[in-house]
């Protein structure tokens, strides 16, 4: 498998070149090196831009190295740079620094065996550049800071990128140590390697697969991982985004105390997302407000190319801002103390209605509703419920007006309430898949949105102890179906 992008090996010593090209091919495994000895040849490969990493000597014969470094710059200025020269000064230093170079090392026996480290470095710097001028910039600081281990990687499992968290629990030092590795290579059974790497091919997901890796200091340890293809805001080609997490007790001898571990970690992490979430609130308005202030005093002055970079952020940072409102949303479920009274849920239906009647008229929706009953509930999160469910029926609808049949079955303790549709239908291997947070099955651009909503709905179902699932055919609808206990509580004097 081929770990690294096509390099140029720019040096007029042929004997320095067969040593680089054989560490490189030694580290990296199969590794397309064209090697560039005069000026004719360096001509013609900066001309076909196929590379995306060049080592260079400063001391040729034929050009100043600094000019191969400019040059490179001016055709691609996200491609990783690296300096592999004899001459290595202080003031040779300050050139590299100035032109952004992103790995120096001296050419000499222990900078031979410090290329392949050089060369994974640069190419780090040189993605976290081009990620500089990408929609995902406004979550750098998130990506960095997430306690669990957070990856990118290509669609063959080559790591990109990842997260201090990542580096910790596979015992290197830095990110950049697992920059171009094959995340196969860290699996201790090449069989779950291959049932993982299969089982992702099949889904496009994986929840909760759990594996034992091999750390760099040799030792195994045992993680969860949650991986998803995704298409690369920087490259414009599918990705495997992923985190992991140390699993202390695997599930198949989890015992009543790791599920009570279990329900106390998720309510800590979602205490964590209402914390996180609240808390970049104002950094995440300073950055809107002077992108919006750089826009209207300078916009006018920008390239093309800077507008576009500017309307990039912008987007960016008002993604950011709908997904941090839908994690609070989402944590104000459990972080808010229930209200449980006695709601008309016919009440809530129509307010509900009320809220979304600009969307049923432009959809041209028809809601119907048999008389809902009277229950102990939470009114707030009731009429979240009803809205998320609402809501989305008219989002994903087909080629016809959407309808939307509310309707209700007593059972001796519970309610049972089922909202159908008419829309284009869910394939039956998401059924568990669309109560996680951020799990979408359309892109944003065919359906705009979080991601979150039906998470959302679970979270208040199951506050309310109580059960939610969905039945559809592809093409046919969708019917949720929302199980509500019948109880009693002490209502307030006066309470309708």
């Amino acid at each position: 498998m081929n770990l690294l992008p096509p390099i140029l090996l720019v040096d007029d010593n042929a004997d320095d070149r067969e040593l680089a090209s054989l560490v490189l091919n030694g580290a990296f495994g199969d590794v397309t090196v064209e090697q560039i000895s005069d000026a004719a040849e360096l001509t013609r490969a900066l001309a076909a831009h196929r590379f995306g990493l060049v080592i260079t000597e400063l001391d040729l014969g034929w050009i100043d190295g600094t000019e191969v470094v400019r040059l490179v710059r001016e055709l691609k200025p996200d491609c990783a740079v690296v300096l592999f020269t004899r001459v290595l000064s202080p003031e040779v230093v300050d050139d590299a620094i100035r032109l952004g170079v992103d790995a120096f090392i001296p050419k000499e026996s222990s900078g031979y065996t410090k290329l392949p480290y050089a060369v994974r470095s640069a190419l780090y710097r040189a993605r976290r550049r081009a990620m500089e001028t990408a929609r995902e910039a406004p979550y750098r600081k998130v990506f960095e800071d997430m306690p669990v281990g957070v990856f990118v990687a290509t669609s063959d499992g080559e790591i990109l990128e990842a997260n201090p968290a990542m580096a910790k629990i596979l015992a290197f030092e830095s990110p950049e140590e697992l920059t171009r590795r094959s995340l196969r290579h860290f699996f201790v059974d090449d069989v779950v390697a291959e049932k993982w790497r299969s089982t992702l091919e099949q889904a496009g997901t994986i929840e909760g697969f759990e594996a034992e890796l091999r750390k760099a200091d040799g030792e195994p340890v045992t993680v969860r991982f949650r991986t998803s293809f995704v298409e690369g805001e920087v490259a414009q080609s599918r990705q495997l985004l992923g985190m992991l997490e140390v699993v202390t007790e695997p599930q198949s001898v989890a015992t009543v105390q790791a599920a009570e571990s279990d329900a106390q970690s998720q309510d800590e992490l979602e205490q964590m997302a209402y914390v996180v979430s609240h808390d970049l609130q104002q950094p995440l308005n300073v950055v809107g407000r002077f992108l919006d202030l750089l826009a209207d005093r300078d916009g006018s002055a920008l390239s093309s190319q800077g507008r576009e970079f500017l309307d990039h952020a912008m987007d960016g940072a008002a993604n950011l801002q709908r997904m941090m409102d839908a994690v609070l949303r989402y944590a104000r479920v459990n972080a808010k103390e229930q209200q449980l009274d006695i709601v008309d849920l016919n009440r809530v239906r129509e307010r509900v209605l009320e809220n979304l009647e600009q969307e049923i008229a432009e959809a041209g929706a028809d809601v119907v509703s048999d008389e809902l009953p009277h229950i102990i509930a939470d009114e707030t999160q009731m009429e979240q419920l009803f809205q998320n469910l609402i809501s989305n029926a008219i989002k994903f609808r087909g080629n016809e007006p959407p309808r939307i049949e509310i309707s209700v079955e007593e059972q001796p303790d519970e309610w049972v309430l089922a909202f159908k549709d008419n829309g284009i239908g869910i394939e039956g291997d998401a059924a568990d898949r669309i109560f996680l947070m951020f799990q979408r099955l359309h892109t944003q651009e065919e359906y705009p949105g979080t991601g979150i909503g039906l998470a959302v709905c679970k979270r208040i179902v199951t506050r309310h102890g109580g059960r939610i699932w969905m039945e559809s055919d592809e093409d046919d609808g969708t019917t949720f179906f929302v199980v509500l206990p019948k109880r009693t509580v002490s209502v307030p004097r006066g309470a309708s």
